[in-house]
Protein backbone atom coordinates (compact mmCIF):
# COMPACT_ATOMS: atom_id res chain seq x y z
CA UNK A 1 0.00 0.00 0.00
CA UNK A 2 1.48 3.64 -0.75
CA UNK A 3 -0.14 6.58 0.29
CA UNK A 4 3.35 8.65 -0.63
CA UNK A 5 2.39 8.73 -4.43
CA UNK A 6 -0.40 11.25 -5.55
CA UNK A 7 -2.40 10.29 -8.02
CA UNK A 8 -3.34 12.00 -11.34
CA UNK A 9 -6.11 14.11 -11.27
CA UNK A 10 -9.81 12.78 -11.59
CA UNK A 11 -10.99 12.80 -15.44
CA UNK A 12 -13.46 14.97 -15.23
CA UNK A 13 -13.18 15.61 -18.86
CA UNK A 14 -14.80 11.77 -19.41
CA UNK A 15 -18.25 13.00 -17.71
CA UNK A 16 -21.14 13.74 -20.33
CA UNK A 17 -21.58 17.55 -19.99
CA UNK A 18 -24.75 17.26 -17.59
CA UNK A 19 -22.22 15.38 -15.69
CA UNK A 20 -18.84 17.23 -16.18
CA UNK A 21 -20.26 20.84 -15.18
CA UNK A 22 -22.14 19.54 -12.20
CA UNK A 23 -19.05 18.04 -10.63
CA UNK A 24 -16.58 21.07 -11.75
CA UNK A 25 -19.22 23.48 -9.92
CA UNK A 26 -18.82 20.69 -6.74
CA UNK A 27 -15.54 20.98 -7.26
CA UNK A 28 -15.18 25.21 -7.60
CA UNK A 29 -17.38 25.69 -4.71
CA UNK A 30 -16.26 23.22 -2.48
CA UNK A 31 -12.40 23.04 -3.51
CA UNK A 32 -12.78 19.27 -2.32
CA UNK A 33 -10.41 16.80 -3.74
CA UNK A 34 -11.38 15.99 -7.43
CA UNK A 35 -11.44 12.23 -6.92
CA UNK A 36 -13.42 12.79 -3.95
CA UNK A 37 -15.92 14.66 -6.09
CA UNK A 38 -15.99 12.20 -8.57
CA UNK A 39 -16.55 9.15 -6.92
CA UNK A 40 -19.65 11.10 -5.29
CA UNK A 41 -21.08 12.06 -8.51
CA UNK A 42 -20.74 8.17 -9.60
CA UNK A 43 -22.36 6.50 -6.49
CA UNK A 44 -25.31 9.16 -6.37
CA UNK A 45 -25.58 7.86 -10.65
CA UNK A 46 -25.53 4.19 -9.60
CA UNK A 47 -27.98 4.67 -6.61
CA UNK A 48 -30.47 6.59 -8.96
CA UNK A 49 -30.94 4.33 -11.79
CA UNK A 50 -29.86 0.71 -10.10
CA UNK A 51 -33.55 0.14 -9.24
CA UNK A 52 -34.92 -0.05 -12.79
CA UNK A 53 -31.75 -0.33 -15.22
CA UNK A 54 -29.75 -3.35 -16.14
CA UNK A 55 -27.36 -3.31 -18.92
CA UNK A 56 -26.24 -6.21 -21.41
CA UNK A 57 -22.54 -6.52 -21.70
CA UNK A 58 -21.35 -7.36 -25.43
CA UNK A 59 -21.08 -10.96 -24.43
CA UNK A 60 -24.50 -11.51 -23.23
CA UNK A 61 -24.98 -11.81 -19.55
CA UNK A 62 -27.09 -8.73 -17.70
CA UNK A 63 -25.52 -7.15 -15.25
CA UNK A 64 -26.83 -4.92 -12.74
CA UNK A 65 -25.85 -1.06 -12.56
CA UNK A 66 -24.55 -1.11 -9.14
CA UNK A 67 -21.30 0.28 -8.49
CA UNK A 68 -19.16 -0.25 -5.08
CA UNK A 69 -16.93 2.79 -3.90
CA UNK A 70 -14.35 3.27 -1.49
CA UNK A 71 -12.84 6.93 -0.81
CA UNK A 72 -9.94 7.25 1.35
CA UNK A 73 -9.84 11.14 2.46
CA UNK A 74 -8.39 12.22 5.80
CA UNK A 75 -10.25 14.47 8.48
CA UNK A 76 -11.46 18.00 7.07
CA UNK A 77 -11.37 16.86 3.51
CA UNK A 78 -15.19 18.16 3.06
CA UNK A 79 -16.49 14.61 2.41
CA UNK A 80 -19.48 15.11 4.57
CA UNK A 81 -20.21 18.66 2.48
CA UNK A 82 -19.74 16.82 -0.65
CA UNK A 83 -21.61 13.88 0.30
CA UNK A 84 -24.85 16.03 1.59
CA UNK A 85 -24.72 18.46 -1.34
CA UNK A 86 -24.53 15.60 -4.27
CA UNK A 87 -26.59 13.16 -2.42
CA UNK A 88 -29.49 15.17 -1.07
CA UNK A 89 -32.05 14.27 -3.76
CA UNK A 90 -32.18 10.77 -1.88
CA UNK A 91 -32.55 11.70 1.36
CA UNK A 92 -35.68 13.92 0.05
CA UNK A 93 -36.99 10.85 -1.63
CA UNK A 94 -36.57 8.67 1.51
CA UNK A 95 -38.13 11.35 3.63
CA UNK A 96 -41.06 11.32 0.85
CA UNK A 97 -41.20 7.61 1.09
CA UNK A 98 -41.13 7.72 5.00
CA UNK A 99 -44.14 10.22 5.00
CA UNK A 100 -45.96 8.30 2.63
CA UNK A 101 -45.62 4.92 4.33
CA UNK A 102 -46.61 7.03 8.03
CA UNK A 103 -49.81 7.73 6.34
CA UNK A 104 -50.84 4.43 4.63
CA UNK A 105 -49.71 2.86 8.05
CA UNK A 106 -52.38 4.88 9.48
CA UNK A 107 -55.18 3.52 6.94
CA UNK A 108 -53.86 0.17 7.03
CA UNK A 109 -53.80 0.32 10.59
CA UNK A 110 -57.63 1.27 10.63
CA UNK A 111 -58.88 -1.01 7.92
CA UNK A 112 -57.08 -3.78 9.66
CA UNK A 113 -59.19 -3.38 12.75
CA UNK A 114 -62.55 -3.19 10.49
CA UNK A 115 -61.16 -6.75 8.55
CA UNK A 116 -60.75 -8.31 12.03
CA UNK A 117 -63.91 -6.91 13.49
CA UNK A 118 -66.17 -8.27 10.41
CA UNK A 119 -63.84 -11.88 10.70
CA UNK A 120 -64.67 -12.29 14.66
CA UNK A 121 -68.40 -11.49 13.31
CA UNK A 122 -68.53 -14.20 10.20
CA UNK A 123 -66.65 -16.64 12.76
CA UNK A 124 -69.12 -16.02 15.58
CA UNK A 125 -71.35 -16.71 12.85
CA UNK A 126 -70.53 -20.02 11.63
CA UNK A 127 -70.41 -21.29 15.02
CA UNK A 128 -73.99 -20.46 15.80
CA UNK A 129 -74.91 -22.44 12.57
CA UNK A 130 -72.95 -25.13 13.29
CA UNK A 131 -74.52 -25.40 16.79
CA UNK A 132 -78.18 -25.32 14.99
CA UNK A 133 -77.06 -27.81 12.31
CA UNK A 134 -77.88 -24.94 9.71
CA UNK A 135 -76.56 -24.83 6.28
CA UNK A 136 -72.71 -23.14 6.42
CA UNK A 137 -71.97 -23.30 2.52
CA UNK A 138 -72.31 -19.48 1.75
CA UNK A 139 -70.85 -18.61 4.88
CA UNK A 140 -67.89 -20.58 4.27
CA UNK A 141 -67.81 -18.48 0.99
CA UNK A 142 -68.02 -15.30 2.96
CA UNK A 143 -65.42 -16.09 4.98
CA UNK A 144 -63.05 -16.93 2.32
CA UNK A 145 -63.73 -13.96 0.14
CA UNK A 146 -63.04 -11.74 3.39
CA UNK A 147 -59.46 -13.59 3.76
CA UNK A 148 -58.90 -12.61 0.24
CA UNK A 149 -59.26 -9.52 0.73
CA UNK A 150 -57.40 -8.97 4.24
CA UNK A 151 -55.20 -5.38 4.04
CA UNK A 152 -51.66 -5.77 3.48
CA UNK A 153 -49.67 -3.80 5.66
CA UNK A 154 -47.06 -1.42 3.42
CA UNK A 155 -43.84 -1.87 3.83
CA UNK A 156 -40.96 1.00 5.08
CA UNK A 157 -38.76 1.64 1.95
CA UNK A 158 -36.16 3.72 2.07
CA UNK A 159 -32.31 3.57 0.10
CA UNK A 160 -29.76 4.30 2.68
CA UNK A 161 -28.36 1.96 4.79
CA UNK A 162 -25.81 1.97 7.54
CA UNK A 163 -25.86 0.26 10.24
CA UNK A 164 -26.58 -3.60 9.17
CA UNK A 165 -26.60 -7.45 10.09
CA UNK A 166 -26.90 -10.37 7.71
CA UNK A 167 -30.39 -10.34 8.81
CA UNK A 168 -31.19 -6.33 8.32
CA UNK A 169 -30.10 -6.59 4.77
CA UNK A 170 -31.88 -9.57 4.20
CA UNK A 171 -35.04 -8.15 5.99
CA UNK A 172 -34.73 -4.84 3.66
CA UNK A 173 -34.28 -6.31 0.31
CA UNK A 174 -37.03 -9.14 0.64
CA UNK A 175 -39.14 -9.37 -2.06
CA UNK A 176 -38.89 -8.71 -5.61
CA UNK A 177 -36.42 -5.84 -7.26
CA UNK A 178 -35.69 -4.32 -3.92
CA UNK A 179 -32.88 -1.37 -4.21
CA UNK A 180 -30.68 -0.19 -1.67
CA UNK A 181 -27.67 1.58 -0.76
CA UNK A 182 -24.77 1.82 2.11
CA UNK A 183 -23.15 4.69 2.16
CA UNK A 184 -21.65 7.01 4.76
CA UNK A 185 -18.90 9.81 4.08
CA UNK A 186 -17.97 8.37 8.22
CA UNK A 187 -16.77 4.87 6.85
CA UNK A 188 -16.85 3.33 10.66
CA UNK A 189 -20.00 3.34 10.81
CA UNK A 190 -20.39 0.78 7.83
CA UNK A 191 -17.51 -0.71 8.81
CA UNK A 192 -18.17 -1.37 12.53
CA UNK A 193 -21.79 -1.97 11.78
CA UNK A 194 -21.62 -5.08 10.29
CA UNK A 195 -22.13 -4.91 6.47
CA UNK A 196 -18.64 -5.46 5.31
CA UNK A 197 -18.93 -9.21 7.48
CA UNK A 198 -21.52 -10.05 4.94
CA UNK A 199 -19.07 -10.38 1.76
CA UNK A 200 -20.57 -12.86 0.04
CA UNK A 201 -24.32 -11.83 0.33
CA UNK A 202 -22.98 -8.63 -0.72
CA UNK A 203 -20.69 -9.87 -3.43
CA UNK A 204 -23.90 -11.72 -5.10
CA UNK A 205 -26.01 -8.57 -4.76
CA UNK A 206 -23.25 -7.20 -7.06
CA UNK A 207 -23.34 -10.21 -9.41
CA UNK A 208 -26.82 -9.42 -9.66
CA UNK A 209 -28.02 -12.77 -8.36
CA UNK A 210 -31.63 -13.40 -9.03
CA UNK A 211 -32.83 -15.16 -5.64
CA UNK A 212 -30.78 -14.65 -2.13
CA UNK A 213 -31.86 -16.86 1.11
CA UNK A 214 -31.86 -16.75 4.66
CA UNK A 215 -33.42 -19.61 6.93
CA UNK A 216 -34.03 -18.03 10.09
CA UNK A 217 -33.73 -19.37 13.49
CA UNK A 218 -37.81 -19.34 13.91
CA UNK A 219 -38.22 -21.60 11.01
CA UNK A 220 -39.04 -19.11 8.61
CA UNK A 221 -37.23 -18.14 5.40
CA UNK A 222 -36.27 -14.67 3.88
CA UNK A 223 -36.67 -14.51 0.04
CA UNK A 224 -34.73 -12.12 -1.90
CA UNK A 225 -35.20 -11.67 -5.79
CA UNK A 226 -33.32 -9.71 -8.03
CA UNK A 227 -31.96 -7.21 -5.50
CA UNK A 228 -29.71 -3.96 -6.26
CA UNK A 229 -26.75 -2.98 -3.67
CA UNK A 230 -24.54 -0.08 -3.89
CA UNK A 231 -21.90 0.36 -1.24
CA UNK A 232 -19.93 3.70 -0.89
CA UNK A 233 -17.80 5.01 2.06
CA UNK A 234 -15.39 7.09 3.05
CA UNK A 235 -12.35 6.05 5.42
CA UNK A 236 -9.37 8.01 6.52
CA UNK A 237 -5.95 6.20 5.87
CA UNK A 238 -5.80 4.91 9.81
CA UNK A 239 -9.27 2.99 9.61
CA UNK A 240 -8.53 1.27 5.83
CA UNK A 241 -4.82 0.25 7.34
CA UNK A 242 -6.70 -1.52 10.16
CA UNK A 243 -9.10 -2.94 8.29
CA UNK A 244 -6.82 -4.53 6.09
CA UNK A 245 -5.18 -5.76 8.84
CA UNK A 246 -8.15 -7.17 10.66
CA UNK A 247 -10.14 -8.77 7.46
CA UNK A 248 -7.72 -7.58 4.50
CA UNK A 249 -7.42 -10.97 3.18
CA UNK A 250 -10.51 -11.98 3.42
CA UNK A 251 -11.97 -9.16 1.27
CA UNK A 252 -9.22 -9.33 -0.91
CA UNK A 253 -9.39 -13.11 -1.67
CA UNK A 254 -13.44 -12.75 -1.52
CA UNK A 255 -13.41 -11.03 -4.34
CA UNK A 256 -15.22 -8.18 -2.39
CA UNK A 257 -12.12 -5.50 -3.18
CA UNK A 258 -12.30 -6.51 -6.44
CA UNK A 259 -16.38 -5.18 -7.20
CA UNK A 260 -14.90 -1.81 -5.96
CA UNK A 261 -14.06 1.53 -7.37
CA UNK A 262 -11.18 2.64 -5.05
CA UNK A 263 -9.28 6.40 -5.01
CA UNK A 264 -7.36 7.58 -2.53
CA UNK A 265 -7.24 11.48 -3.87
CA UNK A 266 -4.75 14.51 -3.27
CA UNK A 267 -5.38 16.75 -0.29
CA UNK A 268 -6.39 20.31 -1.03
CA UNK A 269 -6.15 21.49 2.21
CA UNK A 270 -3.73 24.57 2.09
CA UNK A 271 -4.53 25.36 -0.85
CA UNK A 272 -8.45 26.30 -0.42
CA UNK A 273 -8.32 29.63 -0.98
CA UNK A 274 -11.79 32.01 -0.53
CA UNK A 275 -12.50 34.54 -3.03
CA UNK A 276 -16.09 35.04 -2.94
CA UNK A 277 -19.08 33.82 0.49
CA UNK A 278 -21.76 33.53 -2.27
CA UNK A 279 -21.58 30.21 -4.57
CA UNK A 280 -23.43 30.22 -7.47
CA UNK A 281 -25.17 26.75 -8.54
CA UNK A 282 -25.41 26.60 -12.38
CA UNK A 283 -25.36 23.09 -13.18
CA UNK A 284 -25.53 21.12 -9.77
CA UNK A 285 -29.23 21.52 -9.94
CA UNK A 286 -29.97 20.33 -13.49
CA UNK A 287 -27.91 17.30 -12.19
CA UNK A 288 -30.28 17.06 -9.20
CA UNK A 289 -33.27 17.44 -11.81
CA UNK A 290 -32.19 14.39 -13.64
CA UNK A 291 -31.87 12.11 -10.28
CA UNK A 292 -34.92 12.68 -8.76
CA UNK A 293 -36.44 12.04 -12.38
CA UNK A 294 -34.78 8.26 -11.78
CA UNK A 295 -36.04 8.33 -7.98
CA UNK A 296 -39.25 9.42 -8.64
CA UNK A 297 -40.08 6.67 -11.69
CA UNK A 298 -38.22 4.09 -9.33
CA UNK A 299 -40.97 5.30 -6.60
CA UNK A 300 -44.01 4.97 -9.18
CA UNK A 301 -42.52 1.40 -10.04
CA UNK A 302 -42.25 -0.08 -6.36
CA UNK A 303 -45.96 1.18 -6.05
CA UNK A 304 -47.19 0.04 -9.07
CA UNK A 305 -45.66 -3.48 -8.14
CA UNK A 306 -43.57 -3.45 -11.48
CA UNK A 307 -40.05 -5.46 -10.54
CA UNK A 308 -38.87 -5.66 -14.24
CA UNK A 309 -36.20 -3.49 -15.29
CA UNK A 310 -35.23 -1.77 -18.68
CA UNK A 311 -32.28 -3.59 -20.09
CA UNK A 312 -29.74 -1.63 -21.81
CA UNK A 313 -28.07 -2.86 -24.74
CA UNK A 314 -24.56 -1.92 -26.33
CA UNK A 315 -24.67 -1.01 -30.16
CA UNK A 316 -23.08 -3.02 -32.59
CA UNK A 317 -19.88 -0.97 -33.18
CA UNK A 318 -18.93 -1.40 -29.96
CA UNK A 319 -18.14 -5.32 -30.37
CA UNK A 320 -14.75 -4.95 -31.85
CA UNK A 321 -13.82 -2.26 -29.33
CA UNK A 322 -15.29 -4.89 -26.54
CA UNK A 323 -12.43 -7.47 -28.00
CA UNK A 324 -9.50 -5.21 -28.20
CA UNK A 325 -10.21 -4.43 -24.65
CA UNK A 326 -10.68 -7.85 -23.46
CA UNK A 327 -7.48 -8.89 -25.76
CA UNK A 328 -5.03 -6.01 -24.00
CA UNK A 329 -6.57 -6.84 -20.74
CA UNK A 330 -5.65 -10.45 -21.10
CA UNK A 331 -2.08 -9.65 -22.20
CA UNK A 332 -1.45 -7.32 -19.17
CA UNK A 333 -2.20 -10.47 -16.77
CA UNK A 334 0.97 -12.10 -18.16
CA UNK A 335 3.89 -12.20 -15.09
CA UNK A 336 5.51 -9.27 -17.06
CA UNK A 337 2.14 -7.38 -17.57
CA UNK A 338 0.75 -4.73 -15.50
CA UNK A 339 -1.58 -5.87 -14.41
CA UNK A 340 -0.25 -9.81 -13.11
CA UNK A 341 -0.28 -8.25 -9.43
CA UNK A 342 -4.10 -7.08 -9.62
CA UNK A 343 -5.41 -10.19 -11.23
CA UNK A 344 -8.86 -9.81 -9.48
CA UNK A 345 -9.90 -6.20 -10.42
CA UNK A 346 -8.59 -6.63 -13.76
CA UNK A 347 -11.43 -9.65 -14.11
CA UNK A 348 -13.86 -7.13 -13.08
CA UNK A 349 -12.94 -3.97 -14.77
CA UNK A 350 -14.42 -4.23 -18.15
CA UNK A 351 -17.70 -5.51 -16.45
CA UNK A 352 -17.62 -2.00 -14.13
CA UNK A 353 -16.86 0.08 -17.35
CA UNK A 354 -19.94 -1.02 -18.68
CA UNK A 355 -21.83 -0.09 -15.85
CA UNK A 356 -20.44 2.66 -15.70
CA UNK A 357 -21.10 3.31 -19.46
CA UNK A 358 -24.55 2.80 -18.89
CA UNK A 359 -24.86 5.08 -15.76
CA UNK A 360 -23.53 7.69 -18.53
CA UNK A 361 -25.44 6.50 -20.83
CA UNK A 362 -29.09 7.18 -18.69
CA UNK A 363 -28.06 10.55 -16.98
CA UNK A 364 -26.75 12.18 -20.59
CA UNK A 365 -30.64 10.83 -21.82
CA UNK A 366 -29.16 9.46 -24.90
CA UNK A 367 -31.43 7.70 -26.58
CA UNK A 368 -31.28 4.13 -28.98
CA UNK A 369 -28.01 1.26 -27.47
CA UNK A 370 -25.00 2.75 -25.47
CA UNK A 371 -22.22 4.27 -28.25
CA UNK A 372 -18.47 3.38 -28.32
CA UNK A 373 -17.46 7.08 -27.67
CA UNK A 374 -19.83 6.40 -24.32
CA UNK A 375 -17.68 2.98 -23.38
CA UNK A 376 -14.66 4.57 -24.37
CA UNK A 377 -15.46 7.17 -21.82
CA UNK A 378 -16.18 4.71 -18.79
CA UNK A 379 -12.88 3.17 -19.81
CA UNK A 380 -10.97 6.18 -19.18
CA UNK A 381 -12.48 6.50 -15.51
CA UNK A 382 -12.26 2.92 -14.82
CA UNK A 383 -8.27 3.20 -15.82
CA UNK A 384 -8.43 5.70 -13.49
CA UNK A 385 -9.56 3.73 -10.81
CA UNK A 386 -7.25 0.52 -11.93
CA UNK A 387 -4.19 2.51 -11.29
CA UNK A 388 -5.40 3.58 -7.61
CA UNK A 389 -6.21 -0.14 -7.05
CA UNK A 390 -2.93 -0.87 -8.19
CA UNK A 391 -1.45 1.73 -5.86
CA UNK A 392 -3.16 1.03 -2.96
CA UNK A 393 -3.07 -3.36 -3.32
CA UNK A 394 0.02 -3.88 -4.97
CA UNK A 395 3.18 -5.39 -3.68
CA UNK A 396 5.12 -4.23 -6.09
CA UNK A 397 7.28 -0.78 -5.27
CA UNK A 398 6.54 2.33 -7.82
CA UNK A 399 9.77 4.03 -9.35
CA UNK A 400 10.96 7.01 -7.94
CA UNK A 401 10.39 8.85 -11.10
CA UNK A 402 6.96 7.27 -11.85
CA UNK A 403 5.66 8.33 -8.39
CA UNK A 404 7.51 11.65 -9.04
CA UNK A 405 5.60 12.16 -12.49
CA UNK A 406 2.73 11.68 -10.71
CA UNK A 407 2.58 13.91 -7.71
CA UNK A 408 4.77 16.47 -10.68
CA UNK A 409 1.49 15.86 -12.91
CA UNK A 410 -1.13 16.80 -10.40
CA UNK A 411 0.89 20.27 -9.22
CA UNK A 412 1.33 21.38 -13.20
CA UNK A 413 -2.59 20.68 -13.08
CA UNK A 414 -3.56 22.31 -10.04
CA UNK A 415 -1.54 25.21 -10.02
CA UNK A 416 -1.27 26.10 -13.58
CA UNK A 417 -3.76 24.38 -16.22
CA UNK A 418 -6.44 25.23 -13.46
CA UNK A 419 -5.79 28.92 -13.52
CA UNK A 420 -5.60 29.03 -16.87
CA UNK A 421 -1.73 28.69 -17.51
CA UNK A 422 -0.45 26.14 -20.47
CA UNK A 423 3.03 26.17 -19.36
CA UNK A 424 5.41 26.96 -16.37
CA UNK A 425 8.32 28.10 -16.09
CA UNK A 426 10.81 25.32 -14.55
CA UNK A 427 13.12 26.68 -12.70
CA UNK A 428 9.84 28.26 -10.80
CA UNK A 429 8.60 24.75 -10.33
CA UNK A 430 11.37 23.41 -8.81
CA UNK A 431 11.67 25.74 -6.07
CA UNK A 432 7.92 25.74 -5.02
CA UNK A 433 6.62 22.63 -6.60
CA UNK A 434 6.72 19.07 -4.57
CA UNK A 435 9.93 17.45 -6.75
CA UNK A 436 13.29 18.28 -5.58
CA UNK A 437 16.40 18.33 -6.36
CA UNK A 438 16.93 19.05 -9.67
CA UNK A 439 18.00 15.28 -11.23
CA UNK A 440 15.01 14.35 -9.50
CA UNK A 441 12.26 16.84 -11.44
CA UNK A 442 14.05 16.19 -14.33
CA UNK A 443 13.55 12.07 -14.46
CA UNK A 444 9.80 13.03 -13.51
CA UNK A 445 9.75 15.57 -16.66
CA UNK A 446 11.59 12.62 -18.68
CA UNK A 447 8.51 10.69 -17.42
CA UNK A 448 5.80 12.73 -18.66
CA UNK A 449 7.68 14.16 -21.63
CA UNK A 450 7.61 10.33 -23.02
CA UNK A 451 3.72 9.95 -21.69
CA UNK A 452 3.43 12.75 -24.25
CA UNK A 453 1.81 14.52 -21.23
CA UNK A 454 4.78 17.64 -21.62
CA UNK A 455 7.45 19.23 -23.60
CA UNK A 456 10.23 22.01 -22.58
CA UNK A 457 10.77 24.99 -24.45
CA UNK A 458 13.62 27.38 -24.21
CA UNK A 459 12.58 31.05 -24.01
CA UNK A 460 14.88 34.16 -25.75
CA UNK A 461 17.37 34.22 -22.66
CA UNK A 462 17.77 30.23 -22.52
CA UNK A 463 15.08 29.86 -19.37
CA UNK A 464 13.39 26.54 -19.96
CA UNK A 465 9.66 26.48 -19.99
CA UNK A 466 7.10 23.39 -18.83
CA UNK A 467 4.73 23.18 -22.06
CA UNK A 468 1.40 21.56 -20.64
CA UNK A 469 -0.31 19.00 -23.59
CA UNK A 470 -3.67 20.89 -23.97
CA UNK A 471 -5.17 18.09 -25.47
CA UNK A 472 -4.09 15.74 -22.52
CA UNK A 473 -4.57 18.12 -19.88
CA UNK A 474 -7.91 19.17 -20.91
CA UNK A 475 -9.07 15.79 -21.46
CA UNK A 476 -9.30 16.10 -16.99
CA UNK A 477 -11.61 18.82 -16.57
CA UNK A 478 -12.30 22.25 -17.57
CA UNK A 479 -9.75 25.38 -15.94
CA UNK A 480 -11.02 26.19 -12.71
CA UNK A 481 -11.02 30.13 -11.29
CA UNK A 482 -11.23 29.41 -7.69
Amino acid sequence: MSFDVLPPPYPFGAFHLVIKDAAEEVWRNTQAPDALIGMEFMTVMSVSAQGFYDVRLPTGQVRPLSLNSLVVAESGERKTGVHNLVAEPIYAFDVGRVKKYETEIEEYELQNRIWKSIDAGLRRQLTKLTQEGQPIEELCRQLSDHAANRPIKPRARRIMRQNATERAIMDALEGDGESIAFISDEGEIIIKGGALNQTGTLNKAWDGASMLTLDRSDGVSVVVRNPRVTVSYMVQRQVLKELLDRRGDVMRGSGHWARYLIGCPASTQGTRYTYHLNKDWHHLPKFHERMRELLDEFGRRVDAGVAERTTLEFSDDVHPRWIELANHTETMLQPWGYMHDIKDFASKALEIAARVAALLHVFSKQEGKISVDTLNRAIAIVEWHLHEFKRIFSPTTIPQEHADAQVLEHYLFVNYWCRNFTFAQKNLVLRNGPVRPASRLDAALNCLIAMGRVSIGVGRKRERYINLNGAYFGSLGGAVAY
